[in-house]
């Protein structure tokens, strides 16, 4: 087995529905992250593998092998493979131990490993339009679910309350803007140029740039008690939440 090592690691701001990165394709903004991170790295891209790519809704935007159709956005070598894996919530995390086990094996010398999920444009559920995919087989054996029934039952066994909950959600939020300010993401952010929309989602010919995470935001246990829960439920709610 061959020792595996990652030589670099960029990523792009993390958006917010409809915000500064709603304008680009996902292969669009992938791509760019794809050159930052060759760039970066001063590697030749002929001398990559294989690209591997994780998203969860391949369907529209996001169809069609959107690892490759972003690395060829990019004028990237054509020569170079690419596979886009849907593994769920664990789809880029999966793309990266395939790329490793690529490696290791002595399959490949250097792969790329990657992921994009843009839910402006391709929104959760999208491919799931026309029917989904549970069968009655599968229904003979698990009864249906959601995430936040999912949330509800890890709760209830673990015994997390509300008030756990929002401590949490003020946490995180406190986190990623002292994480900011100190600037600990600095050096893995890739600046993204994003065209910008207007009210009616169009382009308007302008662009701006894009460098900082939109989610992060100064907040309070008093504003966090105060949000409505999940329907349904007595305990998260969107400030204790992914902002999915």
């Amino acid at each position: 087995m061959q020792n595996v090592y990652i030589i670099e690691a960029v990523r792009s701001p993390i958006g917010k529905r409809g915000k500064g990165l709603a304008g680009l394709m996902p292969a669009d903004l992938l791509g760019k992250v794809q050159k930052a991170a060759i760039d970066r790295a001063g590697v030749d891209p002929a001398k990559i593998g294989q690209v591997i790519g994780g998203c969860v809704s391949q369907v529209g935007e996001q169809s069609f092998n959107v690892a490759r159709i972003a690395w060829l956005s990019q004028g990237l070598p054509l020569e170079v493979a690419a596979t886009t894996v849907d593994s769920q919530c664990g789809s880029s995390q999966q793309a990266t131990s395939l790329g490793a086990a690529m490696v290791a094996s002595g399959m490949e010398d250097l792969v790329m490993c990657c992921g994009v999920e843009m839910m402006t444009r391709v929104p959760l559920g999208s491919n799931m339009k026309g029917g989904g995919p549970m069968s009655e087989s599968y229904f003979s054996h698990y009864q249906p679910s959601s995430q936040f029934q999912g949330a509800a039952m890890i709760a209830e066994e673990y015994q997390i309350t509300r008030a756990d909950a929002d401590v949490f959600g003020l946490k995180s939020q406190q986190n990623a803007v002292r994480a900011w300010a100190e600037g600990r993401f600095d050096r893995e952010i890739v600046p993204i140029e994003a065209p910008v929309l207007d009210a009616e989602g169009k382009p308007t010919g302008q662009t701006r740039l894009i460098t900082r995470d939109e989610g992060p935001r100064e907040s309070s246990l008093d504003g966090l008690k105060g949000l409505a829960p999940v329907p349904g439920q007595e305990i998260h709610t969107a400030g204790s939440s992914s902002q999915v």
